[in-house]
């Protein structure tokens, strides 16, 4: 069990950080939409570096946007990823936020990243990726669909009543890139776990494009944090998570 085990996180007391970039889905304005808050660099297997996504977000227009490279416990990188980002900030006008996507490790819903990058990242994503069965992983097409959407149910509830993230990425997003489905009461146990440990669930225009008008009932009704992201990792996909949350969503403007 990691030692930064958060049970239903304490982040959200945090209310400043909260009010500004993450809010309830009953709460999303049009200046809100337009952030992302899930891009990958060339840090990892991203195609831009730091500053290229900074420049692209400006020419977008963009409010915020969360760079959020792939890590794993034994991470060596950070450091020199966080000094760019940094020096990325004196040069724009955009807020640049600090963040990671580490894989769910486990059916105790332990996340692999280092205490490090936990300490000094601002967007903490938790997401699930292949599946952990005893010392291999798995990937989702793997498993007979039924077996696959609850597998990735479990994961993601245990890892949301661990915690140690703010954001839980791209829910039942393998089970939709397998097999283009995800029970709607899956999504519903979910953003009620999300709610009760204060968690935002990520909406996210890769994985969730065909089901976003499905879900956004369960939204209203449990009014969770939402955070909107692209999931970029080209220039060319930052901030493509705004046009599809408007028009899946309803939002005018």
């Amino acid at each position: 069990m990691q030692d930064h085990k958060e049970t239903c996180n304490q982040w959200a007391s945090k209310g400043v950080f909260v009010m500004k970039y993450l809010k309830r889905f009953n709460d999303i304005d049009i200046n809100y939409i337009h952030s992302d808050k899930h891009i990958h660099s060339s840090w990892t297997d991203g195609e831009g570096t730091v500053l290229q996504i900074t420049e692209r977000a400006e020419e977008l227009g963009l409010n915020h946007i969360a760079i959020t490279e792939h890590v794993r416990e034994d991470s060596t990188y950070f450091s020199d990823y966080l000094d760019e980002i940094e020096d990325a900030r004196k040069q724009s006008h955009v807020d640049i936020l600090s963040g990671f996507e580490a894989k769910i490790s486990n059916f105790s819903g332990d996340i692999d990243v280092s205490q490090y990058a936990l300490g000094k990242a601002d967007i903490k994503i938790a997401s699930v990726h292949r599946f952990p069965m005893g010392r291999k992983l798995f990937y989702s097409k793997q498993f007979e669909k039924r077996i696959c959407q609850e597998i990735e149910l479990e994961l993601s509830i245990q890892a949301l009543k661990n915690g140690g993230f703010n954001i839980l990425g791209h829910p039942g997003g393998m089970s939709l890139l397998a097999y283009s489905e995800f029970p709607l009461d899956y999504f519903e146990e979910i953003i009620v776990e999300c709610v009760r440990c204060n968690v935002a669930f990520e909406v996210n225009s890769f994985y969730h494009m065909s089901v976003m008008e499905e879900f956004r009932p369960l939204l209203e009704k449990n009014n969770p944090f939402v955070s909107i992201g692209s999931d970029a990792h080209k220039i060319d996909d930052i901030g493509s998570s705004i046009n599809v949350f408007k028009e899946k969503m309803g939002f005018n403007g």
